[in-house]
């Protein structure tokens, strides 16, 4: 049996559930996770019994059943998906089945007897998994909350079974492009951004942090010390954003795939360094924060100092190095970046952070940066700087604990 690469799950659910579960599904997506939907996913003339067994066993990671009193009259669902995904649960125990009880309750003896009159001898088994009651009144997105971080949690388990508990995990994060290709998680994050505008939906960066904290518990709590090989297609300051909080304190181990043109290669964090850069303090004689502009290749131009005006910067602190660096001259450029931020936190500055360079430097800029603290990213949108990020944790109000 080919088992799956990716964690993510299908989704068992009625045709008329349809529109909720595709809100569920972009929740899945935010968390790493996505969410497999026959009607969006079989391919003409496949949506057939071997085509869902077959998704079930090699092309998805679990099972989340959208539970409703119309799903208990489905042939399909009850005969085909549920029992394929409890027979897989059987030779893999952690594989993740989830039952989601939209207006059902398990723990009323009537609703129970339905559950057994829909799937029979499968029943007990299926109402023994690690499912979620829909509380009253709960609104639908911290619902669909709840359930993507504990799938995840799950999955991220079942995904270490078999695996070195150093094993490595192939981590996709897209704002920018659709995903593509075979990843053990892929975090889709383009309804959060405009990608012309570069300005965040107004919940984005909690939901966000939210996803990343909770994958990074996931991976701690599966792995002894896990080796993340991150594919991005990220805004620089949303790069940062993920070294930031999966950094060196976490035990988590990270390599980015440095695109190059048509090829590209893998760059671990953690490795030889060179400090390439020249620092470059500049005195601006204005109350506002220090702006930081680390950059390669060609440089900023005058875009820094256009920027450090816009925000009355007292200082401009820049660290340049000119031309393609290095994997060494990369990681030493990020650190350096780092050691800054932390510098001018211990001095209680504020600090905006401009960065100009490939993804891997973000990433291993926010992986460095711990200690900190707040610190401020704005977007490039191609003409102007918007939409800052805030990354540091008492910049969030709501993105500590969104259940």
């Amino acid at each position: 049996m080919l088992l799956a690469v990716t964690i993510r799950p299908l989704l068992s659910h009625k045709r008329e559930n349809a529109a909720a579960v595709a809100g569920l599904r972009d929740v899945l997506r935010i968390y790493g996770a996505g969410g497999w939907k026959d009607t969006d996913d079989l391919g003409v003339g496949q949506r057939t019994e071997d085509g869902v067994r077959r998704a079930i066993l090699e092309e998805t990671g679990g099972l989340i059943w959208w539970g409703t009193r119309p799903a208990l009259s489905s042939r399909f669902i009850n005969t085909v998906e549920i029992p394929t995904a409890l027979d897989r649960k059987e030779a893999e125990p952690l594989y993740p089945v989830v039952p989601l009880f939209i207006d059902l309750n398990p723990s009323l003896e009537a609703d129970r007897a339905a559950v057994r009159s829909a799937l029979g001898q499968k029943a007990d088994d299926f109402l023994d998994c690690n499912g979620l009651i829909r509380r009253r009144g709960e609104p639908v997105a911290k619902f669909n909350g709840r359930v993507a971080r504990r799938y995840v949690a799950d999955a991220v388990k079942a995904l270490a079974t078999g695996r070195d508990n150093r094993g490595d995990l192939s981590i996709a994060m897209r704002a920018l492009s659709e995903p593509g290709g075979a990843h053990d998680l892929t975090f889709d994050w383009r309804t959060l951004i405009n990608p012309r505008s570069r300005r965040l939906r107004p919940e984005a960066l909690d939901l966000m942090v939210d996803a990343l904290a909770n994958a990074r518990q996931a991976f701690q709590g599966a792995f002894l010390a896990p080796r993340l090989v991150l594919d991005l297609d990220l805004p620089l300051p949303l790069a940062f954003l993920v070294g930031h909080e999966w950094r060196v304190t976490t035990r988590l181990q990270m390599a980015v795939r440095q695109r190059t043109g048509v090829s590209s290669r893998t760059i671990e964090s953690d490795d030889e360094v060179t400090d390439p850069a020249e620092v470059i303090h500049q005195p601006l004689g204005r109350e506002g924060p220090v702006v930081v502009a680390v950059s390669c290749q060609d440089g900023f131009g005058e875009a820094a100092i256009h920027y450090a005006a816009l925000v009355d910067a007292c200082e401009l602190v820049t660290l340049h190095k000119p031309g393609q660096l290095t994997d060494a001259e990369l990681r030493g450029l990020g650190r350096q970046c780092a050691r800054e931020l932390r510098s001018l936190n211990n001095r209680g500055l504020d600090k905006h952070l401009l960065m100009l360079g490939p993804v891997a430097l973000a990433v291993f800029a926010g992986v460095a940066a711990n200690a900190s603290g707040r610190t401020t990213m704005p977007f490039w949108n191609g003409t102007e700087y918007v939409t800052p990020v805030i990354v540091g944790a008492a910049a969030f109000s709501g993105s500590r604990h969104l259940t």
